[in-house]
């Protein structure tokens, strides 16, 4: 009797035993997990660095996509400087012109070479002026205080020519023989009644501008400019 109750006496003692060791044990390993979330969690300063990181990825992207844009600006303004064989600076002035008044660049390469042949001082008979041949009058359609001295620079004769085309292909719905044709006529004040649809006036100045555009567009596609 006396070994029956010492044996419980060991058996519960030893449960007992194992009981705190089983607690301590449960809570060594929940502290240990308690650390582990702790320290995998970052801190203040890790997500301050963070954040700085991201922010200077960001800036090396936004380098990287202007760096881009330049150099596919200066292959774009030497190829046509080599086609239409005129100074780079000069072809650069038309390239940046025609994309800020909204134009498409060969358009704006086209119409220079049609109207003026690249010469900036060119005057018509007609007293059109520069390398876009704009008449005083047409110019002050879009900016009322040039004078003639400014038009005959080159980055305001451009600036201004593209402009007024730009305005000639709204007045036309984006028609670009019309707004051709009208650009061509000058300052005319109503320029939808004077334009004939069902006429060739003007027609020929329009093709010649259209073709070429075509023409680079073809080389363009085949591995030329």
């Amino acid at each position: 009797m006396k070994g029956s109750t010492l044996l419980r006496g060991l058996i519960h003692g030893s449960l007992l035993l194992a009981g705190g060791l089983l607690v301590g044990i449960g809570q060594s390993v929940s502290d240990r997990l308690a650390a582990d979330r702790a320290s995998a969690r970052p801190s203040v300063e890790a997500n301050l660095e963070i954040g700085r990181l991201n922010s200077r990825i960001d800036e090396l992207r936004g380098r990287l996509v202007v760096s881009d844009l330049k150099i596919e600006r200066m292959n774009a303004v030497a190829q046509y400087s080599a086609a239409y064989r005129i100074p780079a600076d000069l072809s650069a002035s038309i390239y940046d012109a025609a994309l800020a008044e909204g134009l498409h660049p060969s358009l704006g390469y086209q119409l220079v070479k049609v109207e003026s042949g690249f010469r900036s001082k060119a005057r018509s008979s007609r007293d059109a002026l520069g390398l876009t041949q704009v008449r005083i009058a047409t110019a002050r359609e879009v900016e009322p205080a040039v004078t003639e001295r400014q038009l005959l620079l080159t980055d305001t004769n451009l600036r201004i020519g593209f402009r007024v085309l730009h305005r000639r292909m709204g007045q036309f719905n984006h028609d670009l023989e019309l707004a051709l044709r009208a650009y061509n006529l000058g300052p005319t004040g109503a320029l939808a009644s004077l334009i004939d649809t069902t006429s060739t006036q003007g027609a020929d100045y329009a093709g010649r501008i259209i073709d070429g555009v075509k023409a680079k567009g073809a080389r363009r596609r085949t591995g030329g400019l």
